[in-house]
């Protein structure tokens, strides 16, 4: 039995442990046996209909048993998989799909009304395609294909521009997916709750397929605060990942109702920052300390580093001090330097689980992946104890008057005040300074433009201090929690 790909590791735990509940949605529960049974069928449909090794096909799918259907299923036939956003719009997947040579798509059937209007050689409803594939074989295929070879094309966040492809192969997943299953010691008793969307890397690639290669079950829906707590209960699941404002949220809801939530044993973050005084206010709702800050690009598997639950107490904020074990980490100052304790400069990730390239962009390619390292972009310092903190993205800084304003400093500070749920802050035009700073803010109760003038005063030097405060109900956001700042800007 075959475990450098993906599709193998299934294939093992099929054989090994079929009857263990692999796959819990609202409408379905499906062990490691009948998932894999039922992918064989839909694979060999597919393959009669024409999609050949190679081909890419995306996954149009809500976060369901039918993305990780389509997903094995066209891995089992060597095709490349590209999990797609559902809440792009049909002239956005025309551009990624055209961008890309996307030669198919597998949909669910209440998003046909979406599809783009572009030349396609496959396209599948997930159900009829089910339904069609019954007749075919559930016994394993044997497609030769390299562990080495292309698998997934995943799309970047492409909050302030275009989306980039970023290609990987199962063997640089199952880096990712077998360091971080080792860091959280995960094991086939585990319950994974999967509530962010599966099209995106760290839901994916990170927390998903650790609980693959661990043999666990994966509950998988769409995240509302009701719905995480209520699984939590329901399924007595043990472990998740979410954005920050997804616990946050969650928070808000176990002010106003009870939730049993004793067999979580692992909270995990990522995708934005979690402040201090965030974290303190989940912890308490929560009545749980085991939180895990993670941090990563999709370029990076996503991998990277990570906050221990015991170092939230003096260090959270911090993104951590010890690299995930199939990874290194370094804060260079422009000229390629290590950065001094306290000096900022960019973060560098390398390890084995670092993407291939960007699909059709070598110039770009060449530009963040040097030397075995990749460039993250993101700005950030080590304090005294070696502990990382992130500033803000290169393209994210604000430049008022010549001076730099990093925009992650000002949320920190604004995030002490105790009217202050999340914020986000952001450069702006003016005509005499080219650039000024305005504050983005969602409250958790009443508190007056004046009064956070005051409070944010007492932590910042003037200069850094916002001139400009919009108040929101919620901030935007894609589908994997990042705001999206340019619509922001635009207020």
């Amino acid at each position: 039995m075959r475990e450098d790909t993906l599709h193998g590791v299934l294939e093992r735990h099929a054989k090994l442990r079929g009857d263990r509940l692999a796959i819990i949605t609202e409408t379905s529960r499906w062990t490691y046996g009948a998932l894999n049974e039922k992918a064989n069928q839909l694979g060999r449909y597919l393959r009669d209909r024409g999609v050949q090794p190679g081909d890419r096909v995306a996954v149009l799918c809500r976060n369901d048993e039918w993305f990780a259907l389509a997903f094995f299923a066209l891995l089992k036939i060597g095709a490349v998989v590209v999990p797609t956003n559902v809440r792009l719009t049909a002239h956005e997947l025309e551009q990624l799909f055209t961008r890309h040579h996307v030669t198919g798509v597998i949909y669910h059937e209440s998003l046909a009304d979406g599809l783009p209007n572009c030349d396609l050689r496959h396209s599948y409803g997930v159900y009829d395609a089910c339904e069609k594939a019954l007749s075919f074989p559930g016994t394993d295929l044997s497609v030769a294909r390299s562990p080495k070879e292309p698998c997934e094309l995943l799309f970047t966040s492409g909050t302030t521009g275009r989306p980039k492809g970023a290609l990987f192969n199962h063997e640089r997943i199952l880096n990712t997916a077998r360091a971080i299953a080792a860091e959280f010691r995960v094991t086939e008793k585990d319950v994974w709750l999967h509530l962010m969307p599966l099209t995106h890397a760290a839901p994916l690639n990170t927390f998903f397929m650790s609980g693959l290669v661990a043999g666990t079950g994966h509950v998988i829906g769409d995240f509302s605060p009701d719905t995480f707590l209520r699984w939590i209960e329901r399924e007595r699941t043990t472990l998740t990942f979410a954005a920050p404002v997804a616990y946050l949220l969650a928070a808000r809801q176990l002010a106003d109702a009870a939730y049993r939530l004793d067999s979580m044993r692992l909270y995990a973050y990522g995708g934005g920052p979690l402040p201090a005084a965030s974290y303190e206010q989940v912890r308490d709702a929560f009545q749980s300390q085991a939180f895990y800050q993670v941090y990563g690009l999709t370029e990076s598997g996503p991998n990277g580093i990570f906050l221990r639950p015991e170092e939230h107490a003096t260090k959270a904020g911090s993104i951590g001090k010890t690299p995930v074990r199939n990874m290194k980490l370094r804060v260079v100052t422009a000229d390629g330097a290590d950065a001094a304790t306290g000096e900022y400069g960019e973060i560098l990730l390398a390890g084995n689980s670092l993407m291939l390239g960007y699909d059709n962009d070598p110039a770009e390619t060449n530009h963040v992946l040097r030397d075995g390292w990749l460039y993250t972009g993101d700005i950030a310092y080590r304090d005294e104890d070696g502990y990382v903190y992130i500033v803000d993205r290169k393209k994210d800084v604000i430049i008022t008057g010549g001076v730099n304003v990093y925009p992650r400093e000002v949320e920190e500070a604004l995030a002490r005040h105790p009217a202050v749920m999340e914020s986000c802050v952001v450069g702006v035009p003016h005509p005499v300074w080219g650039e000024t700073v305005k504050a983005c803010v969602v409250l958790r109760t009443q508190v007056t433009e004046a009064e956070l003038r005051q409070h944010v005063r007492a932590y910042l030097a003037d200069f850094k201090c916002p001139r400009i405060y919009e108040f929101l109900s919620e901030l935007p956001r894609n589908a994997n929690g990042k705001v999206l700042k340019q619509r922001l800007k635009a207020l």
